[in-house]
């Protein structure tokens, strides 16, 4: 062997093509390049700000990003199940003004405000799942116009109860442990969003509903064809949004304090951005939590970066939108790039040096075998999709055609042809009886027998499928 056929052989060993393909082929491919987003956004704004990531700026930035991860996870289930909620910025406001009208005017103890504020907002994500899964609406106009009257059922709220809110003094310890309360060291809005993001990781990942929320997604007729509740799980994952949304605006009301009109104003926007930015795809059937907390940080740090060199609310708007359409398409064509891209990469060639290749002289194995090639073709181009032949004990041949005929070429030259019977159908397998008769085996009709006078007669033996056995 040559030192260059030695040299490739290793090549192909050591580094084969298929690698490419194992790597694109992974799961985990689809976390790389929001991971490497966020890794040049850290880097960016870590570099350019002086003191961007300082104990006091990194623990406001984890407590944003407490309520803004469960904002993005909210929204990343209904993704994944092949929807999208455009309401859950303003159930955030609805979750913040209830919150601090039933803590301040209610005057209710901090456990019944947080379990009746979750229900506020799984009650307004029942509602997009009932029009949604059940009605079968269109969850894009559904969930804006559920946005519109949520936002003034805030505002209403705001104009009744925001004067008494501003005025109480709320005196209770737990409640301000929710929004400011350090727990292992970390803010305690940061402990639940990772621990709900695990949780819903070991759903997506573990259980059966999990797969049918991945299923349903993929492809809604097929799920259901094979018995998922499909309606049941697009609606579920509506109550699930809209309670992640309300137990968002929780940890704000407690952080904060207070309810303004411009709350959870384009948070909805934001989320969305995160979550189609971290890889979950808008056609659903695709996506993790872990992609929606990779997404909510990068988001985070981009918009609180900008503010902190002084961009303007517009640019910040402006810079988000540019960001949603490259994530949006960069996520359509991937999808539909991906199989391709694979079927180029996904090869595994071997390299082996091949022998000398046999001679094909006379009196070879290899010889040139022509002795087929004086034979005469009966019936070329005469006969349309032939299934089986069959000799006579006069040595004529019989052959089934397309349209259901029987044709018999006559010896001994087998120039001459007629059709013997037609039978319909499709005659497939073909044998003679003792007493001369033809027995044909017709497609989806069963055995017949043509006598040798031509006349046909179905036989009760009936075949065990379509054809015959």
């Amino acid at each position: 062997m040559s030192m260059s056929d030695t040299l490739t052989r290793w090549r192909y060993r050591a580094f084969p093509d298929h690698l490419l393909g194992e790597i694109l082929s992974k799961k985990w491919i689809d976390n790389t390049i929001p991971l490497a987003i966020l890794l040049i956004v850290i880097a960016a704004f870590g570099s350019s700000i002086p003191d961007f990531f300082g104990v006091a700026s990194l623990s406001n930035l984890m407590r944003e990003w407490g309520e803004f991860g469960l904002l993005v996870l909210a929204l990343m289930v209904v993704m994944v199940a092949g929807g999208i909620d455009l309401s859950v910025g303003s159930t955030f406001a609805l979750g913040n003004i209830v919150a601090l009208a039933l803590l301040t005017v209610g005057g209710l103890p901090m456990p019944a405000v947080v379990a009746l504020t979750l229900l506020a907002g799984a009650a307004v994500g029942l509602v997009n799942g009932i029009l949604v899964g059940f009605l079968r609406l269109r969850a894009f106009l559904t969930t804006l116009v559920t946005l519109i009257v949520v936002r003034a059922v805030v505002d209403m709220l705001l104009l009744s109860y925001s004067v008494d809110i501003a005025a109480t003094f709320i005196d209770s310890e737990p409640w301000y442990f929710l929004g400011e309360g350090l727990l292992f060291g970390l803010p305690f809005s940061v402990v639940v969003t990772a621990i709900i993001a695990l949780v819903a990781h070991l759903i997506f990942s573990r259980s059966r509903v999990g797969w049918f929320v991945l299923a349903t997604g993929g492809s809604r007729r097929s799920a259901h064809n094979v018995g998922i509740p499909v309606r049941s799980v697009i609606c579920a994952t509506y109550v699930v949004s809209g309670t992640l949304s309300a137990l968002a605006g929780v940890f704000f009301a407690s952080r904060l304090g207070g309810a303004g009109a411009d709350t959870g104003i384009g948070l909805e926007i934001a989320a969305l951005t995160a979550a189609v930015l971290g890889g979950n795809s808008l056609g659903g059937g695709r996506g993790s939590p872990a992609k929606a907390v990779i997404g909510s940080i990068t988001v985070m740090i981009m918009v609180n970066g900008l503010v902190r060199l002084g961009v303007t609310s517009g640019a910040n708007s402006l810079l988000l939108g540019m960001v949603l359409m490259m994530a949006v398409a960069i996520d359509v064509r991937w999808q539909r790039n991906r199989h391709k891209l694979l079927s180029k990469v996904y090869v595994s060639p071997t390299h082996a040096a091949l022998p000398k290749a046999p001679g094909t002289g006379a009196g070879s194995a290899y010889a040139l075998n022509d002795r087929l090639s004086p034979v005469d073709l009966i019936g070329l181009g005469e006969v349309d999709g032939p299934e089986d032949v069959i000799l006579d004990e006069d040595d004529n041949l019989y052959i089934g055609n397309r349209t259901g005929d029987i044709i018999r070429f006559l010896a001994p030259d087998y120039k001459n042809q007629e059709v013997f019977a037609h039978v319909g159908g499709r005659p497939l397998g073909m044998a003679f009886a003792k007493d001369g008769a033809l027995i044909v085996c017709i497609g989806g009709m069963g055995l017949y027998k043509i006598t040798p006078d031509r006349e046909i007669i179905k036989l009760t033996v009936r075949p065990t499928a379509p054809g015959c056995r």
